[in-house]
């Protein structure tokens, strides 16, 4: 079963160092109807059902907790009655009402539930820094190393020096722009540039990935001679986070349509 955290930045008590911990992400509190409606899910019962049982469960077993009795919540747990007292000397000076304190209830897994903490595997749900959340490691890193989204601005056909999304095939072209690196998942290798036909969009008819000039703002390469001349849709697929750190996620940049010549 999974368990979702959030990891929060705060300070080491013993070193006064900020560091990355993980914390129980906690998304909330559902209400009778909203836990009855989880409750019954899969199930033939209807939410009315269970709340009757819930209030019967309230009304019937909260007594005989309160009396001293252990009772057993299905599978979930056992819950009994837990307070302490001030001490006296003479036994006809005890004043419960005053000096018993300290009264609640405690809450004891079942060896089921307590299996489901032993067998937990754990999913990161968000990355949280001075109470702000981010959905993601990726999604920090690009907030925190650049506030300019990566895109291509500009598309220059080396040989005609045209700017207005024109391309030689078989000719060099520069893209320009920020967050361009082209590098795969492990940070080295090439990332792709794909080329797509303006009428079938979904289908990539070619893949670049070699590139004579591959930086964060010039991503330079040649058009594939093979292809028909036509409108084209391309996206730029890479890895690069701005950091040494390669993504989790591949990131796929959008590029102006060209037209291929």
């Amino acid at each position: 079963m999974k368990a979702n955290y959030n990891l929060v930045k705060r300070m080491n008590p013993s070193t006064k160092e900020l560091l990355w911990y993980a914390a129980p992400s906690g998304k909330g509190v559902m209400d009778a109807t909203e836990t009855a409606k989880a409750a019954v899910g899969n199930t033939t019962l209807s939410k009315g059902e269970f709340n009757h049982v819930m209030e019967t469960v309230a009304d019937n077993l909260v007594p005989r907790i309160m009396s001293g009795i252990t009772v057993t919540l299905g599978n979930l747990g056992k819950l009994r009655l837990s307070f302490s007292s001030k001490g006296v000397n003479n036994i006809d000076d005890f004043d419960p009402q005053t000096m018993i304190q300290n009264l609640k209830f405690i809450f004891s897994p079942s060896t089921e539930l307590k299996q489901a903490l032993q067998t937990a595997t754990f999913e990161l749900d968000g990355v949280v820094e001075d109470g702000v959340k981010y959905g993601s490691k990726d999604s920090y890193r690009m907030v925190k190393n650049s506030v300019i989204p990566p895109a291509v601005t500009g598309i220059l056909d080396m040989k005609t020096q045209k700017t207005d999304g024109t391309l030689t095939r078989g000719q060099l072209t520069k893209f320009t722009g920020n967050g361009l690196l082209l590098v795969g998942s492990d940070g080295t290798s090439s990332g792709a540039i794909d080329f797509y036909q303006s009428d079938s969009p979904d289908t990539s008819v070619e893949t670049v990935t070699i590139f004579g000039h591959n930086t964060d703002t010039e991503v330079v390469f040649v058009v594939p001679i093979d292809l028909t001349e036509g409108k084209y849709r391309v996206t730029l697929t890479t890895y690069y986070s701005g950091t040494e750190t390669p993504l989790e996620e591949p990131r796929v940049i959008e590029c102006p349509e060209v037209t291929l010549v």
